[in-house]
């Protein structure tokens, strides 16, 4: 396959930033740096109303720029691939870095079964030496995790951090969901499996580095968040083939989480009186208190996604714009 580039789809990769002066640069320099036939792909870098630097960092390389009118970063992607001519559409974020073989080994399903419609790859956090106890801490307990498939989960998905599409069907499924200024890509990934019973596929050589949250607010927020819109994507596909998470799976959820939160104390208490004996390091005396944070940041997401769904009310339009403004006011729509 990778001596053969006309045999390759052509494909636009996408990315949206807001405020990402500081990463961006490295993001695009992995993408033009890929081993893909540079005649065969391009980069579209969608500014997303940025009050940094992005837009003359971005201006220094050979990319297309695009400047979204509409803030979020669902109508941002919805904007480059709308713009793309390729066969497929690759997204990633602002905040990554892609391995030089990540687009060959996205685009290698394609070529090798014509029913696969999405492909998305590993995430993984990105090495550098001086991580904060966070960094540490998500590096160990991952927040990013494509093609998850368990009883927990309904169907697989693919998170934009690592994640491609044939463009057609992009445009067949009418893009991403403009309202979800969050987990817009679960959405997507949803809707093509229950709508068109399309196939999706992991290739896990197909590798970006992402630069996970740094910062206690950070990493609260992004929990937060996820509570949130946990709730919100299960009460949109209620009424879905086989769909089970319904309110009593949510209420029992909550409920073992809960139960973990005095857990989550006595071992942070026991851990600080081994920390002062020497026996173990700050960083292993605070990942309890790391996992308290974590664990009570969801479950205050997820309780204000059931208030913002009514306790998961019947999906209606209106119901869906309300928890997005909902999800504007609560969180930043980009990252922090």
């Amino acid at each position: 396959m990778d001596a053969d580039g006309d045999a390759l789809p052509t494909v636009s990769v996408v990315v949206p930033v807001y405020n990402g002066a500081h990463t961006v640069a490295a993001c695009v320099e992995s993408l033009l740096e890929q081993t893909y036939p540079k005649g065969r792909y391009e980069v579209i870098i969608v500014e997303n109303g940025s009050t940094d630097a992005t837009s003359d960092v971005v201006a220094r390389y050979p990319v297309r720029l695009l400047h979204s009118p509409v803030r979020g970063p669902a109508a941002a992607r919805n904007l480059g691939y709308c713009q793309s001519q390729a066969d497929i559409v690759a997204f990633t974020d602002a905040d990554c870095i892609a391995h030089p073989r990540w687009l060959l080994e996205l685009t290698r399903l394609y070529v090798d079964d014509p029913e696969v419609v999405g492909v998305g790859g590993a995430i993984l956090a990105y090495a550098h030496d001086e991580r904060t106890e966070v960094e540490r801490f998500l590096d160990e307990h991952p927040p990013l995790i494509n093609w998850v498939s368990s009883a927990d989960q309904y169907l697989p998905h693919l998170l934009t951090a690592n994640a491609s599409y044939r463009r057609a069907l992009l445009h067949r499924i009418g893009g991403f969901n403009p309202y979800h200024l969050a987990a817009d890509d679960v959405d997507l990934s949803w809707r093509l499996q229950v709508e068109l019973g399309v196939k999706l596929a992991y290739a896990p050589k197909a590798v970006v580095y992402h630069h996970h949250r740094a910062t206690w607010e950070g990493l609260a927020r992004m929990y937060r968040r996820t509570g949130f819109v946990e709730v919100l994507l299960d009460t949109m596909f209620w009424d879905a083939p086989d769909f089970k998470r319904h309110r009593g799976y949510h209420l029992r959820r909550l409920m073992g989480q809960c139960s973990r939160l005095p857990l989550y104390l006595a071992a942070a208490g026991l851990r600080r009186l081994r920390l002062a004996r020497g026996e173990i390091t700050p960083y292993e005396a605070s990942v309890p208190i790391l996992a308290l944070l974590r664990e009570s940041s969801n479950i205050r997401g997820k309780l204000e996604g059931l208030w913002a769904t009514r306790f998961m009310a019947d999906a209606t339009p209106a119901l869906e714009r309300e928890a997005g403004q909902m999800i504007g006011r609560l969180f930043s729509p980009q990252k922090e």
